[in-house]
């Protein structure tokens, strides 16, 4: 029988990280071309790894199989080519749909909303897919149906007998107001809130009551004003001075994309960032960095969410029988826009 000490020699891997790679650890960290020749050398040596399952058989082994197997995927989007434009998040997510892919050596389709019919998987060969965000209802069974191997990223429902990569934006939320508070705020608002249900807001309002900071005069909501930043800021200063309310000295933004305008709202308050109001938002787009100061944000890491998918995937067809459900944890970048804790 081959063993990871025979895989090691032939490539000059350590065993540990070996056994990391076959394993689909997706927090290891290491070069695409590092990882190709360990599965090529694997699948060379015939290498097969061994997982007891008590009671079933048919999960016995995973027998690992070349990039090649699977020779496409399927790339099938909810949002229409126009939208995601507008969405650098689900850009960058496909982008490392796609960038992991071609580390694997496989082509990829790209199908926007409307576009896809799992019909078209009848005459397909070595394919699987991937869905950008949910599937229609239907969609997702007649898939599953033909045997194709699917995977979910970042769907809002999470079928618990599928494979999902996802990041939880109630808590990502969270951790940035958390974050924020240790930046000594006392009179924090949200602006560009969708509606009342929003994710982001529940997590606003959860961590600033338990400050005893919260006050909803200090929210501006998408459907309140227009979706233009600087219009939410006008409409928040003026609901403050009308209560006779200081302004806020930290603003959190729903999305950076609206930072520009919300940057002029602030200057035209003349309140100074970061010396009068700390501001942050989601998402890290190009954006956050071409502002002055720039933006500290929260990074959702998209493009991992992307290369997941398609490790998923490749697990999927080497023989998982198991679902996965794998979340992505974000990353916060902090830059000009907030000021470094106070010391105690």
């Amino acid at each position: 029988m081959v063993t990871l000490k025979e895989i090691a020699k032939r490539t000059g891997v350590a065993e540990s990280t070996i056994s990391r790679i076959l394993n689909r650890d997706p927090t290891l960290s290491i070069s695409d071309e590092k990882r190709r020749r360990v599965v090529e050398t694997a699948e060379a040596l015939q290498y097969v790894m061994r997982r007891s399952r008590s009671n079933r058989k048919e999960d016995a082994s995973i027998a690992l199989r070349r990039p090649s197997d699977l020779k496409s995927v399927m790339i099938v989007h909810f949002l229409s080519s126009a939208s995601e434009l507008s969405q650098p998040f689900y850009v960058g997510l496909r982008q490392g749909i796609e960038a992991r892919c071609e580390a694997y050596g496989m082509a990829t389709t790209r199908l926007f909303a409307g576009e896809f019919d799992p019909a078209m998987l009848n005459r397909a060969r070595n394919v699987g897919v991937i869905s950008v965000g949910d599937l229609p209802a239907g969609q997702l069974e007649a898939i599953r149906s033909l045997g194709v191997p699917i995977v979910l990223a970042h769907p809002d429902e999470k079928p618990v007998d599928v494979d999902v990569v996802y990041v939880d934006l109630e808590a990502a939320s969270a951790r940035l107001c958390e974050w924020l508070l240790t930046r000594g705020i006392r009179r924090p608002a949200l602006v560009g809130a969708k509606d009342a249900t929003s994710r982001r807001l529940a997590a606003f309002r959860s961590v600033m009551s338990a400050a005893g900071i919260f006050d909803p005069d200090y929210v501006s909501y998408g459907n309140d004003v227009t979706a233009d930043g600087q219009a939410h800021i006008r409409e928040l200063v003026t609901r403050l001075s009308r209560a006779g309310k200081p302004l806020p000295d930290a603003v959190v933004i729903y999305a950076d994309r609206t930072a520009v305008e919300v940057y002029r709202g602030l200057e035209e308050a003349k309140l100074s960032i970061p010396r009068d109001v700390q501001v942050v938002a989601f998402n890290d787009s190009s954006i956050a960095r071409m502002l002055a100061p720039k933006l500290s944000t929260l990074r959702l890491e998209a493009g991992v969410i992307g290369e997941t998918s398609v490790d998923l995937l490749m697990e999927r067809h080497g023989g998982r029988k198991a679902a996965k459900h794998v979340q992505i944890m974000p990353t916060i970048i902090e830059r000009g826009s907030t000021r470094k804790p106070q010391a105690s």
